[in-house]
C-alpha cells in the first residue's frame, strides 16, 4: 500500500488567493476532487494526508503551508489538484522530473477517458513553487478548463477524483459520498465567450508583434507557445494600439469586461486597468495591473 499527500491548491472561494473563476469555480471544485481521491484511495487501503489550506491569505502564504503540510509527511507521492483557465480545453499533469511520469500519463489518459475530454499530456517545470519545494516526487494535475465551454459541460468531479485515485493506486478505485451537483447557472458571475475564436485571435496577435517589432519574425500559425509569448510586450497604463485592443478582446472573451478601443488609460480612467486586476487575482498572479510575462502565460493558456 502506498502513502500520499493530496491538496486542492488555492484558498477557499472568496477568501484570499482564491482560484480561477469562469463557467466553474476552480476552489470550489478542487476540493471536491480532493475529497473523491482522498476516500477512494483510503478505501482501497492506501495512506493518505489532506495537505489543503483553507486559511484566508496570500498566494504566497497559501503555497508556504501547502508545502510545510506536505513535508512534514514522509509519503511515496504529492499530488497538487488544480483547475486550469487561459482559453485551452482539457486535463494535463505538470511535473518537476520524471519520477512520477508513469502516474501522470495515467492520468491524464484516465480523466480524459472518464470525462470526455482532451488529453494536454505531461508537462514538466521546475517553476511551481509546490513541486519545486516538497521533499517526496510530486505533480499538479489541472483537472480540466474552467473557463471552457466543453468542458464545463463534461466536468463530474466525482468521475474525475476516481480517475486520478485509480491511476496512482493502478487499478480501478471508487470513492464514497456524493459530491454537490454542479450548478449550471445562466448568468455565472464571470461570464466567458464560448464563441471566442481564440485561434484566430492568437494569429493577430502574432501578426502584430511581428509587425511592430516585438517578436523575431515568427509563424502566424495560432499556436500560443513559447515563441510567441517571448513576442508579447509588457501593457500597462498609458499604453494604446492594436495590441493593446487584442488584449482587451482577449479580457472580455473571459468575462473580464472593458472597453476594446485599444487604449489602456490613464488614472482617473480605470476599465482596462480593473479588468487586469481582476483576472490577476483570479488567476493567482500578482495583481498589479501590469500585463507582464506571467500574466500573458495565463492569457495564452500556458500556465
Amino acid at each position: 500500500m502506498g502513502t500520499y499527500n493530496i491538496h486542492a491548491g488555492h484558498c477557499p472561494q472568496g477568501q484570499g488567493a482564491n482560484g480561477a473563476s469562469g463557467f466553474l469555480m476552480e476552489s470550489v471544485e478542487d476540493r471536491k476532487v480532493k475529497d473523491r481521491v482522498i476516500s477512494a484511495l483510503r478505501k482501497a487501503g492506501h495512506t493518505v494526508y489532506d495537505c489543503t489550506d483553507d486559511s484566508n491569505c496570500t498566494v504566497g502564504q497559501n503555497l508556504r503551508r501547502i508545502v510545510d503540510k506536505c513535508n512534514a509527511h514522509a509519503v511515496d507521492l504529492d499530488v497538487s489538484i488544480h483547475l486550469n483557465a487561459g482559453g485551452g480545453t482539457g486535463v494535463e499533469v505538470w511535473c518537476y522530473s520524471d519520477k512520477a511520469a508513469d502516474i501522470a500519463s495515467n492520468i491524464c489518459d484516465n480523466v480524459s477517458n472518464a470525462l470526455g475530454i482532451r488529453s494536454r499530456g505531461v508537462k514538466y517545470t521546475q517553476g511551481l513553487y509546490v513541486l519545486k519545494n516538497t521533499k517526496a516526487p510530486a505533480l499538479l494535475v489541472e483537472c480540466c478548463f474552467v473557463d471552457n465551454q466543453n468542458d464545463y459541460n463534461h466536468w463530474n468531479a466525482e468521475k474525475c477524483g476516481d480517475a486520478i485515485a485509480s491511476a496512482i493506486a493502478g487499478k480501478k478505485v471508487q470513492g464514497s459520498g456524493s459530491a454537490a451537483p454542479v450548478p449550471k447557472p445562466a448568468s455565472p458571475a464571470v461570464i466567458p465567450n464560448a464563441a471566442f475564436n481564440f485561434e484566430g485571435w492568437v494569429k493577430r496577435l502574432q501578426a502584430e508583434c511581428n509587425k511592430q517589432g516585438f517578436s523575431n519574425n515568427q509563424p502566424v500559425d495560432g499556436d500560443p507557445g513559447p515563441k510567441t509569448h517571448a513576442g508579447c510586450p509588457t501593457l500597462k497604463r498609458g499604453c494604446s494600439g492594436n495590441i493593446t485592443k487584442l488584449l482587451q478582446e482577449r479580457l472580455n472573451s473571459l468575462g473580464y469586461h472593458c472597453g476594446v478601443d485599444g487604449d489602456y488609460g490613464k488614472a482617473p480612467f480605470h476599465e482596462t486597468y480593473d479588468a487586469v486586476i481582476a483576472y490577476q487575482k483570479a488567476n493567482g498572479l500578482v495583481a498589479d495591473g501590469i500585463v507582464g510575462p506571467k500574466t500573458w502565460s495565463k492569457l495564452l493558456g500556458l500556465s
